[in-house]
C-alpha cells in the first residue's frame, strides 16, 4: 500500500516529513515525484496506490497545475485511491470534474495548521481501507485506539450519529443542567402544540408519543409529517419570524417539556452543549423531512407517470371505441345497403328482363321487315355488321375512316359509316356506289344502335345480378371467359355524356386473351376510373386507354388523363370511403367509386395501383392488373 505526494522538492519534504509519521505504522510506502504523472510511475512495483496528496501550486509553489487535467488518470485506477488537494490558490474553476467523478475527498489550504497533513492523510487512508474490508489489521495502526481515524470528534457530528432516543435525553440533561428540572406536561391526543401562523414564543421538547405536523391549504387540511416530526417542536419557526409554519398536533397522548425562548436562550448562553445538540436535532429533522419530501417526489413522478399510461390507455380504449362505434354504423349501413340492394335488384328485374327481350324483339323484327324489302339483302348484311363489329382503338378507328374516306370520297359519310361499325372499305364502296346510300347507312346506323341496345340492357342485367350477388353473395354465378375489350367499350358507351369534351385514345392490344370475371363489375371499374379522370380534367382534355399483357398469367388496363395530377396527401387517401376530390378541392361525399372499384379488382384476384404527379407535364394513371384465369377459389362470387 503507497501513499504518493505529487509536489516539487520543498514542498514534497515537508509533507513527506508530516504525513510519514503518521502512516509508518499502518505499514505504508511514502514516495514523492514532481508531478502526478511522475508520482504514479514512481509507485512501488506490486504496490497499491490508496493516497494521493497532490500540491496544487500557487504563489510560492511554482506554477499552478490544472486540476482537473492531472488528475484525471486516476479514474482509469483500480481502486481509485483518496486524494488529497494542497492549494494556496484563493479560488478554483479546475476541479469541477475531479468532484463529478468523486476523484477528491478534501482539499487543504496552504499554509495549513500543522499537524492537518498527517490528520487528512491518516483519516483518508482509514476511509479508504475501511470502505474495503473493515476487518482489514492496518486499521489498528491508523485508529485511536477503539476510535476510527476518520470518526468525527467535534460534539455537534457526534450527536449527529445518535438517534433520537439518545440525543433527546442528552439535550434536556444539558438544559436541566442550567435551569434546574423542568416539569414534564402529560397531553392527551388532539392537543395542538404549535398553531399555524400564530406567534411561537417557545420549544416543546417531546419526550414520549407522536406528533403530526398539518398545514391549512387552499385545498383543505393537509398533514404533511408524521413520523418526521423531529422531537424539539417550533424549534424551526423562530426561524420564520416567530410565526409557526404548521400546526403541530398530538396524535397520541404524549409527554413533552415546555421551554420558553427567554428559558432556551439562557440555556445556550450558559451551556455551549445545548446549542450543538440542538443544532444536531433540527439537522435530523430536516434531513427526515427531506427524505420524506423526496418520497413524495417519486411517488407523485411515479403516479404522474401511471396517470400518464392511464390517460394513454383511455385514449386508447375511446380510440377503439370510436371505431368500434364506427364499425358498428357502417355494418348497419352495410346491411341497410343490402337490404337496398336486394329491393333495387327486384324492381330492376322486370324492367331489365323487359327491355332485353325488347332487344331481341326489335333485332327479330328487323330481320322480318328486311326479309321482305326488295333489297334485303344489302340492309341485312350491313345491319349485321354494325351489330357485330367488335371494340376498336382510337388508332384503329382513324385508319379505317381514312380508308374509307379514300374509297368513297365523302369524309362526312366515311366518319357516319365508320361510327355505326362500317369500317370495312369494300362495304362502305358499295354502300357509297348505291342508289339507296343513305338508306344503307341508315341500317347501319340502325345496326350500331341495336348493338348499343343490347349492351346497355345486357350491362344493367350484369348490375342487377351484382346487386343480386351483393345481397346474397350465395346466389352469384361462376365467371366466364370475357373480352377485356369488350367490357371497357361497354363502359365508354355508359359514360359517353360524361366525356363530351374529352378526347378518348384507345391502344388495344392484339391478340388480347379473354380472363375468367364477371363482366358487368369490370364495366362498374372502368365507368368510375373514366368518370374520375373526366371529373379531374373539368374540361377539355385527354384520356388515354391501353391494355397489355405483361405476362401470359395476367392482362393489364391503364386508364391516364392529362388533368392537372393529385398531392401525395390526396393519394395517401384516395380509396378511402366517403373521400372524394372533384375540381381540385377535396371534400367529404359519397366517395365510393375508387373504394368499389379496388373491391371489385381485388376479389377478381387482381391489383389496382394509382400514379399522379401535379409537376408538369401532370396527370394521374390507374393501372389494373388481372389473372386470366380469374379470382382465386376462395373469393369468387365475393364481386
Amino acid at each position: 500500500m503507497a501513499a504518493v505526494i505529487a509536489a516539487d522538492t520543498a514542498r514534497a519534504a515537508t509533507i513527506r516529513g508530516e504525513l510519514a509519521p503518521a502512516l509508518r505504522a499502518s505499514g505504508s510506502t511514502v514516495v514523492d515525484a514532481p508531478t502526478v504523472e511522475d508520482a504514479l510511475a514512481a509507485r512501488t512495483e506490486g504496490s497499491t496506490l490508496a493516497l494521493l496528496v497532490v500540491d496544487a501550486g500557487g504563489a510560492t509553489a511554482g506554477t499552478p497545475i490544472e486540476v482537473d487535467r492531472v488528475l484525471a488518470p486516476l479514474a482509469d485506477l483500480d481502486p481509485v485511491p483518496s486524494t488529497v488537494v494542497l492549494s494556496e490558490r484563493a479560488s478554483h474553476a479546475d476541479i469541477h470534474r475531479s468532484l463529478d467523478r468523486d476523484l477528491v475527498q478534501a482539499i487543504v489550504a496552504v499554509p495549513w495548521t500543522v499537524g492537518e497533513v498527517a490528520h487528512q492523510g491518516r483519516s483518508q487512508l482509514a476511509r479508504w481501507l475501511r470502505r474495503r474490508d473493515a476487518t482489514d489489521p492496518r486499521l489498528a495502526a491508523l485508529d485511536d485506539g477503539a476510535r476510527p481515524a476518520e470518526a468525527p470528534t467535534s460534539q455537534m457530528l457526534l450527536d449527529l450519529e445518535l438517534d433520537d432516543h439518545d440525543l433527546t435525553p442528552r439535550l434536556l440533561r444539558d438544559i436541566e443542567g442550567v435551569l434546574g428540572p423542568l416539569p414534564r406536561l402529560h397531553l392527551p391526543a388532539g392537543t395542538r402544540l404549535t398553531h399555524q401562523g400564530v406567534g411561537v414564543d417557545g420549544v416543546v421538547i417531546v419526550l414520549q408519543g407522536a406528533v403530526a405536523l398539518h398545514r391549512h391549504t387552499e385545498i383543505g387540511d393537509l398533514r404533511l409529517h408524521h413520523a418526521s416530526t423531529g422531537p424539539v417542536v417550533g424549534l424551526l419557526s423562530l426561524a420564520q419570524q416567530r410565526q409557526a409554519f404548521f400546526t403541530s398536533r398530538a396524535t397520541t397522548d404524549v409527554e413533552v417539556v415546555h421551554l420558553s425562548l427567554e428559558q432556551l436562550d439562557r440555556a445556550l448562553q450558559l451551556e455551549p452543549q445545548v446549542g450543538a445538540a440542538l443544532a444536531a436535532v433540527s439537522v435530523r429533522a430536516l434531513a427526515r423531512r427531506l427524505r420524506r419530501a423526496e418520497q413524495l417526489q417519486v411517488r407523485e413522478v411515479k403516479l404522474n407517470r401511471e396517470l400518464d399510461r392511464e390517460r394513454e390507455r383511455l385514449a386508447d380504449a375511446l380510440s377503439e371505441l370510436e371505431m368500434t362505434r364506427l364499425e358498428l354504423i357502417e355494418a348497419e349501413r352495410m346491411a341497410t345497403l343490402g337490404e337496398l340492394a336486394a329491393g333495387v335488384a327486384h324492381e330492376l328485374n322486370n324492367p331489365v328482363a323487359a327491355l332485353t327481350r325488347a332487344a331481341a324483339y326489335v333485332a327479330t323484327d328487323l330481320e322480318a321487315l328486311l326479309a321482305v324489302h326488295p333489297r334485303s339483302q344489302a340492309l341485312a348484311e350491313v345491319l349485321a355488321t354494325a351489330n357485330r363489329r367488335p371494340p376498336r382503338s382510337t388508332a384503329e378507328d382513324r385508319l379505317a375512316r381514312r380508308a374509307v374516306a379514300d374509297r368513297i370520297g365523302d369524309a362526312a359519310l366515311a366518319d357516319r359509316l365508320v361510327a355505326a361499325g362500317i369500317d370495312d372499305a369494300d362495304v362502305a364502296g358499295r354502300i357509297a356506289d348505291s342508289a339507296d346510300a343513305d338508306e344503307l347507312a341508315r341500317a347501319a346506323d340502325l345496326g350500331s344502335a341495336l348493338r348499343n341496345l343490347t349492351t346497355a340492357a345486357g350491362s344493367v342485367a350484369e348490375l342487377v345480378d351484382s346487386l343480386r350477388a351483393y345481397a346474397r353473395p350465395s346466389t352469384q354465378r361462376p365467371p366466364n371467359d370475357v373480352d377485356l375489350h369488350a367490357t371497357v367499350e361497354d363502359a365508354l358507351r355508359l359514360v359517353g355524356h360524361r366525356l363530351d369534351q374529352v378526347e378518348v385514345v384507345r391502344d388495344y392490344a392484339a391478340d388480347l386473351p379473354p380472363i375468367r370475371a364477371h363482366p358487368g363489375p369490370l364495366s362498374q371499374v372502368w365507368a368510375n376510373l373514366l368518370v374520375n379522370a373526366a371529373d379531374a380534367l373539368a374540361g377539355p382534355g385527354t384520356i388515354w386507354i391501353t391494355t397489355a399483357c405483361p405476362e401470359p398469367a395476367h392482362v393489364e388496363v391503364r386508364i391516364e388523363d392529362d388533368g392537372p395530377g393529385m398531392a401525395d396527401e390526396v393519394k395517401e387517401r384516395l380509396f378511402t370511403p366517403r373521400f372524394t376530390t372533384k375540381h381540385g378541392a377535396v371534400h367529404y361525399g359519397l366517395g365510393t367509386g375508387l373504394a368499389i372499384s379496388r373491391r371489385i379488382v381485388e376479389t377478381h384476384g387482381g391489383t389496382i395501383e394509382v400514379a399522379s404527379t401535379t409537376s408538369e407535364p401532370s396527370g394521374t394513371e390507374v393501372v389494373v392488373q388481372l389473372p386470366t384465369e380469374g379470382p382465386p377459389a376462395d373469393t369468387e362470387g365475393a364481386s
